[in-house]
């Protein structure tokens, strides 16, 4: 009795919104839509539907930061149906509204700085870091998507201008960018980097200024994300988490697997190249170009976190790990 009525109070809760954006969809779509009702159109999608939703949603178990998402959802699907020439109001809108949220998540996060440091610091956890207490302060005030994604560009610029602390291994703590290809890899693709801002700076020169200055912009910032995922893998280490009885793996800011002992199964040396038809993942996001000297397998699926915090899902994970031996040797005495 309690699910049906759960059930009813769901489709209550999300069947309004979504009867609402469709009727919005279908009058556009319509031969009833004229020019004069896209003002209308628009405020009812960034306005009346979040505002219903929220009013839905206050006195249940779901988060109030979801409103965010609807309101954005509603720009979205407010971009794509309404037509071009209608959308005046609607570029006004995206050109004050998105610099007024990222300033604001920005000064979120300043006026909250010392804090996160501070928790970072000061935490006994020693599986936690700096990415991770970002996440976690950045999935408090956003939804859990966009907190991920927030807190990864912030960490890109942590680990890319400002952290340059040496970080030294500690008891159960394992590398894995000294004798794989990880690093080879990404400084490649650092230097394909560079070599495109020789490029854009060349076409500065030669004319379409604006068009080259932004390739600039662009080719500078990926520059920075390369730098900040090179140096973050030195700084966030794989770590055997005796305390808690999970093992934690880690590649950089790109991924991140937080593994209870009881669901490893057992634990191969190999380095193997894989076929292409295997239900083995490899754990780093640039796959079979960073190689693998383990798999680990599990008692049933697991899931990760990948680039920025996209899940996936793994029976096993062939991973690169820098003390192989010595990895296995601790691990399988814990399991």
């Amino acid at each position: 009795m309690f699910t049906k009525i759960n059930l009813q109070g769901n489709l209550i809760v999300f069947g309004i919104p979504l009867l609402m954006i469709l009727s919005l969809i279908a009058v556009v779509k319509s031969s009833f839509f004229i020019p004069r009702i896209s003002p209308f159109i628009i405020a009812d999608f960034l306005i009346t539907i979040p505002l219903v939703y929220f009013f839905l949603i206050r006195k249940k178990e779901i988060s109030n930061k979801t409103t965010i998402t609807v309101a954005f959802l509603g720009l979205a699907i407010a971009s794509f149906i309404l037509p071009k020439e209608n959308q005046e109001m609607l570029v006004q809108i995206r050109m004050i509204l998105l610099p007024l949220v990222e300033f604001f998540l920005i000064g979120y996060i300043i006026v909250n700085g010392r804090k996160i440091i501070k928790k970072v610091k000061e935490s006994n956890d020693d599986s936690l870091d700096f990415f991770d207490a970002m996440q976690q302060a950045c999935n408090e005030f956003l939804p859990y998507g966009l907190g991920n994604v927030f807190a990864a560009e912030i960490s890109v610029v942590y680990y890319g201008l400002l952290n340059w602390k040496r970080r030294k291994l500690q008891k159960n703590e394992y590398s894995y960018h000294k004798d794989g290809m990880a690093t080879s890899v990404i400084l490649g693709f650092l230097l394909v980097v560079v070599v495109e801002m020789f490029v854009t700076h060349a076409m500065l020169k030669n004319g379409n200024v604006t068009a080259s200055f932004i390739l600039a912009i662009l080719s500078v910032y990926t520059a920075l994300q390369v730098i900040a995922v090179l140096r973050s893998l030195a700084k966030r280490p794989v770590y055997i988490d005796v305390e808690k009885k999970q093992l934690v793996l880690k590649f950089g800011i790109l991924a991140n697997a937080v593994i209870p002992f009881d669901q490893i199964k057992e634990v191969d040396l190999t380095t193997k190249e894989l076929p292409e038809k295997t239900s083995i993942k490899y754990f780093s996001p640039i796959g079979s170009a960073g190689g693998h000297n383990l798999i680990i397998h599990f008692q049933k699926e697991i899931k990760f976190s990948s680039f920025y915090g996209i899940s996936k899902k793994a029976n096993s994970l062939a991973v690169f790990i820098d003390q192989k031996n010595e990895f296995k040797q601790n691990l399988i005495q814990h399991i």
